[in-house]
């Protein structure tokens, strides 16, 4: 995952290619487990590939990226 400087991911590699993201459809963040020593933090951004794919992918707060699903 590459990513722009405003933080939402600008390419993805999938299938040993890289695409463009072409549009963020929507982007939100999940804070959860906070008081565990296993917390999640992450942003997620719905996002739209070449040629037309959508795809969900999330930052950790590590700086780590995947894609969900």
């Amino acid at each position: 995952m590459i990513a722009s400087p405003g933080g939402a991911p600008h390419a993805v590699i999938t299938g040993g290619r890289r695409r463009l993201v072409v549009a963020v459809r929507d982007s939100w963040r999940v804070q959860d487990r906070w008081w565990t020593d296993d917390p999640v933090d992450r942003a997620y951004f719905d996002v739209v590939i070449e040629p037309g794919r959508v795809a969900l992918v999330y930052r950790e707060a590590s700086g780590d990226w995947f894609i969900h699903g």
